[in-house]
């Protein structure tokens, strides 16, 4: 769990991807007057941008939140040549779901005034839920891990259930270091991995069981 975070802020520049401008500006202006109250037309102001180039790329808050899933699925992957065979399953996903939170970070007071809000309309929670499916499907791949078929599908449920662990540590870690995340993140990747084992080695002896079962007839 030797791992100091990269937080640095990235300043959007006149040429950006108008997208990044945009969910920056959003993230502010939710810190600044809650995510209930964010309105485009603060945010195409925070962007520097036209009400109407604003709403081309984001038409509702649902689909700023379907973008910031895009942003933080694509921004946590830059950089990922390939998988290191050389660390553990648990290592490897370690650090994919810590740059995960190191993006989460960069946008730490608007993340936070997003999730407060997000919590009190269950539309938007199960939207955003059933789309972490996809972003830990996404980080299972980037981790050498299948997440198709039935134990794909189990993977990705257990993935998720320790990236909310972490996610629930991170909103109260006020720590540069987010030292606190990472103890609860590396806490339940150990917890899931000793589980997985469990869980296998049951099946194994079932299997051995019935196998037996069968040659004695």
């Amino acid at each position: 769990m030797a791992r100091k975070p990269s937080i640095k802020k990235v300043s959007p520049t006149p040429d950006a991807d108008p997208m990044v401008s945009i969910l920056s500006a959003a993230m502010e202006e939710a810190a600044a007057v809650g995510w209930a109250h964010l309105s485009f037309e603060a945010v195409a102001t925070r962007a520097g941008m036209k009400l109407g180039d604003v709403l081309a790329h984001v038409p509702t808050q649902a689909h700023l939140l379907a973008r910031l899933a895009d942003h933080v699925d694509r921004t946590s992957l830059l950089g990922v040549s390939g998988v290191d065979h050389t660390q553990s399953v648990k290592d490897r996903l370690f650090d994919l779901l810590m740059r995960r939170f190191d993006v989460l970070q960069r946008h730490r007071a608007g993340i936070l005034a997003l999730m407060a809000g997000v919590a009190r309309d269950p539309g938007e929670g199960l939207m955003l839920l059933g789309r972490l499916s996809r972003s830990m499907a996404v980080t299972l791949t980037a981790a050498g891990v299948s997440p198709h078929g039935l134990k794909g599908m189990a993977h990705v449920t257990g993935l998720k259930a320790v990236y909310l662990a972490g996610l629930r540590t991170w909103q109260k870690d006020e720590s540069s270091d987010m030292a606190k995340t990472m103890a609860a993140l590396d806490k339940a990747l150990g917890y899931a991995e000793r589980a997985a084992n469990f869980s296998l080695s049951n099946l194994k002896m079932r299997r051995d069981k019935a196998d037996n079962a069968g040659a004695s007839h």
